[in-house]
């Protein structure tokens, strides 16, 4: 299968009305903190700073999509170390920045877990993906991050860049309500499109990234549409620590600790750590 059409058959399933026509804060996900705690939808951000936004730093974070019936497609994001994440006010205090600081080093694309109904991951299931549906996992997501920030004058996936430069190959804004904000981090720009798919590229931010990395480090000898294996193939023998795994079911994932719902979310954090 190639990477291209795994990517939309997520989106298909992740992309519902709610996310790309509301700010609703509670679609903008859960997180579970540096010190272990559980927040989710506006809960994740510290009322206690002066910032406008502070999100807890975070380990994991994950969002979801859910269409009338309740299905949909789930995405989790890994950060080893932890990832902080402040918006500020510009110096003038007529936008928004986006600061960061860390690295999203594992991408999870799934589908949301068994008896999991909300805007955003329940405690629970933060970790935990429909064992019966498939997965895609990008190891060492941070490489292809890095990569491209430098493509936007960046250092690495922290780098302040200036949203209107922040745009794809047509010129479309890479991100999310773009009017709000002067500059922004490509990790933020990243996990905000990821939250709410609103970004006025015809692709999502991730995909820009993925895409824009395998084109580039391969002087366009494969790119997004390539089938999965023969981009790791690629990637393995130049040295690039960026790599997928896919699977028809996100249960053969055993060793990730991808389960079904009922697993709590402490035993699922271990066993993903030791993959990661």
């Amino acid at each position: 299968m190639s990477l291209q059409t795994n990517v939309n058959n997520w989106l298909n399933a992740y992309n519902e009305q709610p996310i790309q026509t509301t700010h609703n804060p509670a679609y903008i996900g859960s997180i579970l903190d540096t010190n272990g705690q559980f927040h989710t939808g506006a809960e994740i951000y510290d009322p206690n700073t002066s910032l406008p936004y502070e999100i807890y730093d975070f380990n994991w974070y994950a969002g979801q999509g859910l269409n009338s019936a309740g299905e949909g497609g789930k995405y989790l994001l890994h950060s080893e170390n932890g990832l902080s994440w402040d918006t500020v006010f510009n110096a003038n205090q007529t936008a928004y920045n986006f600061v960061t600081t860390g690295s999203l080093d594992t991408l999870y694309l799934g589908y949301k877990a068994f008896g999991d109904t909300g805007a955003a991951p329940a405690q629970a299931t933060l970790t935990a993906f429909d064992e019966f549906e498939s997965l895609l996992v990008v190891n060492n997501f941070n490489v292809a991050v890095d990569y491209v920030a430098g493509l936007f004058g960046g250092a690495n996936g922290n780098s302040q860049i200036n949203t209107s430069s922040l745009v794809d190959g047509n010129g479309d804004s890479l991100v999310s309500y773009p009017q709000y904000y002067e500059q922004v981090t490509l990790n933020s720009a990243i996990i905000y499109d990821l939250a709410f798919e609103a970004a006025d590229s015809s692709s999502s931010t991730f995909e820009y990234v993925l895409d824009a990395y395998l084109s580039g480090v391969s002087g366009g000898s494969i790119d997004i549409g390539n089938d999965i294996s023969v981009i790791n193939s690629y990637l393995s023998s130049n040295g690039s620590s960026l790599s997928f795994e896919y699977y028809d079911e996100a249960g053969d994932y055993a060793a990730s600790g991808v389960v079904t719902a009922s697993a709590p979310v402490a035993e699922v954090e271990s066993d993903l750590l030791l993959a990661a």
